[in-house]
């Protein structure tokens, strides 16, 4: 099925899934997430576990949806392999680094929004300060890891 219509079907699907990844995770580490360190554990916790659960329901369908896209790319586009397998792998990294890396401490920033010991402790130690700007960091790379795979799908859609 390499016809002329699902390959451009798969780029206009590849290119601005990951780069919608890439926009939100961008909002998320610059313009959401660090507007919290000055709110009350509480607060600051409850909001994060809010934004990371709408995030994962836009995120997680795009990036996949993304590597789908991008690894038919890569197997019916001989003279742009190189570049579509760059998309697909880079993309579908952010999966397991998100698994790996960034969950631990997701975790305990939901665990810390629904116990209020937990808050009055993070509150006196600020450890949710820590984990908030962990996780900037955290999704700064996974970010990255999107914009990758929009660019390299954009320069193999240029080249062709």
């Amino acid at each position: 099925m390499d016809s002329p219509q699902a390959i451009l079907a798969a780029k206009l699907v590849s290119i601005p899934l990951a780069f919608t990844a890439t926009g939100y995770g961008l909002c998320a580490s610059h313009n959401i997430v660090p507007r919290l360190y000055s709110e009350p554990a509480g607060v600051a916790t409850s909001l994060f576990a809010h934004v990371f659960r709408t995030g994962g329901s836009i995120v997680v369908p795009a990036a996949l949806t993304s590597v789908l896209a991008s690894a038919y790319l890569a197997y019916y586009l001989p003279a742009q392999r190189r570049l579509w397998t760059v998309a697909a792998v880079s993309t579908l990294a952010s999966l397991p680094w998100t698994r790996i890396v960034m969950i631990p401490g997701i975790n305990h920033l939901i665990a810390i929004s629904v116990d209020s010991a937990l808050q009055a402790k993070s509150e006196a130690s600020g450890e949710h300060i820590a984990l908030l700007k962990a996780w900037v960091l955290q999704n700064s790379i996974r970010t990255a890891m999107f914009f990758t795979g929009g660019f390299a799908g954009l320069l193999a859609s240029l080249t062709a």
